[in-house]
């Protein structure tokens, strides 16, 4: 197995007869999505917590969907849709936490190498321990990120669509190349672009982007 993680392939896979589920623990933030609105299938008090069979293929890939880490992915057998791949690319800032990310997304860093994804949770604070996602340690330290305000107006016919790769730099931000836009966690249109670095060692005094003061610090990250 590679070193490095790449995706749902590495992931704990649980078998049904019309789709099987799998699931990513260093990716689960307990958003809880799953078990607030599927609870036949995903039930953290029975073991396996999963059950694939509990409700039907199109019932559990709508579910499955809204899981907005990507901890969560299934496989038809049933002849079903697959996943759909996003139409537009968006960063979503939630107050004080991550960076939720949707979109045709590639991510490849040290310590990850997944070729195509369509939804994440990024690390904004510095202090997760599954860097580059998010592990809920904002949380636990208390982490503050002013509201993002531009001083330009994004531009309504800008196209956010088509592919879009992340690269965690190591001790340093999360480059993003591709056509994108980013959003309040009221679903707001803060920016569109199509290059930029991330901050992700949770200090930048221009976040969500970053502003070189990951080398001050001495951030340390794969």
């Amino acid at each position: 197995m590679s070193d490095k993680y790449t995706g749902k392939a590495q992931d704990r896979r649980y078998t049904g007869d019309d789709v099987d589920i799998t699931f990513s623990l260093k990716r689960c933030i307990h958003a809880r999505e799953c078990v607030n609105r599927l609870s036949e299938v995903f039930d953290v008090e029975k073991r396996p917590w999963i059950n694939p069979d509990g409700a039907s293929a199109d019932e559990i890939a709508t579910v499955v969907r809204s899981c907005p880490s990507g901890a969560l992915h299934y496989d038809r057998k049933d002849g079903g849709e697959a996943e759909p791949t996003p139409e537009t690319n968006r960063f979503i800032l939630w107050q004080d936490g991550p960076v939720q990310v949707i979109g045709d997304l590639s991510i490849t860093g040290a310590t990850v190498d997944i070729a195509e994804e369509t939804r994440a949770t990024l690390c904004r604070c510095g202090a997760s321990e599954q860097k580059p996602f998010c592990d809920n340690s904002h949380k636990k330290i208390d982490f503050v990120a002013e509201p993002f305000e531009s001083n330009k107006a994004p531009d309504p016919e800008a196209d956010v669509s088509g592919k879009m790769t992340l690269t965690p730099f190591a001790n340093g931000p999360v480059g993003v190349e591709g056509n994108f836009q980013i959003e309040d966690a009221d679903g707001n249109v803060l920016y569109k672009g199509t290059k930029t670095a991330l901050c992700r060692c949770g200090h930048s005094s221009s976040k969500p982007f970053c502003d070189g003061t990951h080398h001050s610090i001495d951030f340390q990250a794969d």
